[in-house]
């Protein structure tokens, strides 16, 4: 094979008469590939035409052994386990002496012959929410990571959901349902799945055999789930790609937080916006009245919300934690040794003893981000001052706003130990006048633990923090003297002037 500009090379010496041997030499070429091309029977761009590897009389044959196994395995095939030319070919190869190529080939031609086509659907208001996972970047505290998205749409409308998750685990699922259900108001009669795997314990479509704990959430919920044929996103109907949709929508540009919540805030408010102003094409209305008629028919949400948390048992250890997912988190002192349950969802680990709950943390993101409640720490720091300095939870404990930017601006060699002390007259401080006291400490160069008391005690007398800054009262100069100042001297001047 040689390219056009070879190939103008060969032609144009045929027609200044050099010969084919003087051609080959000139062009540094073969003469088997000058006499090819030499009086143009042949062009570079022609594909060779390759005889056909079964008789035409076979083809049929062959044909018809091809679509009756695709009939035959289809139903048995699902996700990445489908059917495809090569696999016909090992099934095939045995009874008909076909290449594999061929066997390529007839499958182009069969889909050719049978293009699938889909029928447009039509929905009811409250009759279906569609569902479906998929992977966005967002930002925590700077850093892009990728994330699974619970996505959610009611087809009739095309008010939007979407819900951040840290996992797609079977109780984060349920999590999305719930609030999905919360933010339309109600549930609908049937929530389509594109053969979603963390519902499904086996088999695809119509065969389907659901999770139990997934059944009976749709049971608590009087909803009835559908899950798609592998490949067959047509029969949702609804939005063509609600993945694309709400990536462009509620994840564009990239949402940011310090957590996982403070990014759902944002998600949250980007659907809200979406269903407040947009309107689809060709579509008889906007999406808000037509979400507001379809809110009418949805159906009401049980009285008993359905828990969605996973549960776990943990053992407090000795440093007043225990560990969920690689993490630890703490608890008060005298959970030491104690068996305690933990209950998770997708922001919130709660740890429970007997009935009651004892600690509340945020979930993290990322592994390895120790939630430390510095206050389960003070009766221990007590008794054990010298550890005050080097004491983790104080380090790098979970704190208030405010009392993280002490903790970050205060300059002092004891600063923990300062900030020890602050938290400790949380026990006979309302919490609010001392998170209120260390924000007028903060808005000082360097806060410090008598700053803080400083303002305590204004409060405790009484005394605003206007009635203790120092104002000085400056009288402003009356400028009126200067002027019969500089008058005067101008009069002088001319006086002498005239006086030369």
């Amino acid at each position: 094979m040689i390219d056009t500009e070879r190939y103008a090379q060969i032609r144009q010496c045929k027609n200044r008469g050099l010969s084919m041997r003087q051609t080959a030499t000139l062009l540094h070429m073969s003469r088997h590939t000058v006499k090819k091309y030499w009086d143009g029977s042949h062009t570079p761009d022609e594909k060779r035409a390759y005889p056909e590897t079964v008789p035409s009389a076979h083809k049929e044959t062959v044909m018809a052994a091809l679509e009756k196994y695709f009939e035959e395995t289809q139903a048995l095939s699902s996700g990445k386990q489908q059917v495809t030319a090569r696999s016909a070919w090992f099934a095939l190869r045995d009874t008909y002496p076909v290449g594999e190529s061929t066997i390529r080939r007839y499958v182009r031609e069969l889909k050719a012959k049978k293009p699938q086509g889909f029928i447009p659907l039509s929905f009811e208001p409250g009759e279906v929410m569609q569902v479906d996972w998929c992977e966005v970047k967002i930002s925590i505290q700077g850093q892009i990571y990728k994330a699974p998205l619970f996505c959610a749409v009611l087809p009739y409308s095309y008010a939007i959901f979407a819900m951040i998750m840290p996992d797609m685990k079977m109780p984060r699922f349920i999590e999305g349902h719930l609030e999905a259900f919360r933010a339309f108001h109600g549930t609908t009669e049937r929530v389509f799945y594109d053969n979603l795997r963390t519902a499904v314990f086996a088999g695809t479509g119509p065969n389907a055999v659901k999770q139990k704990h997934f059944r009976m959430f749709e049971a608590h919920y009087a909803f009835e789930a559908v899950f798609m044929n592998a490949e067959a996103g047509w029969e949702k109907g609804a939005v063509e790609n609600l993945c694309g949709l709400i990536r462009t929508v509620a994840c564009t540009p990239i949402p940011q937080g310090n957590n996982l919540r403070e990014i759902q805030d944002t998600i949250t408010q980007r659907c809200l916006d979406y269903i407040r102003f947009h309107k689809i094409r060709d579509r008889k209305g906007p999406i808000a009245p037509m979400f507001e008629t379809e809110k009418l028919h949805l159906n009401p949400l049980p009285v008993k919300p359905f828990e969605s948390y996973a549960e776990s048992q943990a053992v407090v250890h000795s440093d007043l934690t225990f560990r969920y997912n690689a993490i630890k988190y703490s608890v008060p002192s005298d959970y030491i040794g104690k068996t305690i349950t933990v209950r998770a969802s997708s922001y919130r680990v709660e740890a429970w003893y007997k009935g009651t709950c004892i600690a509340r943390h945020t979930q993290p993101f990322q592994k390895g981000e120790h939630q430390y409640l510095p206050e389960h720490y003070l009766d221990l720091l007590e008794k054990r001052s010298r550890a005050l300095n080097n004491a983790a939870p104080l380090k790098f404990g979970v704190l208030p706003p405010e009392l993280e930017r002490f903790r970050k601006d205060n300059r002092a060699r004891d600063k923990y130990e300062q900030l020890a002390n602050v938290l400790l007259l949380g026990r006979h401080v309302d919490a609010d006048l001392l998170l209120k006291a260390v924000d007028y400490a903060n808005k000082s160069a360097s806060p410090t633990l008598q700053t803080v008391k400083f303002y305590l005690e204004l409060h405790h007398n009484k005394i605003t923090t206007d009635q203790v800054c120092d104002h000085v009262a400056v009288d402003p100069p009356h400028m009126q003297a200067y002027d019969a100042l500089l008058v005067n001297e101008e009069d002088e001047n001319e006086i002498g002037d005239d006086h030369e």
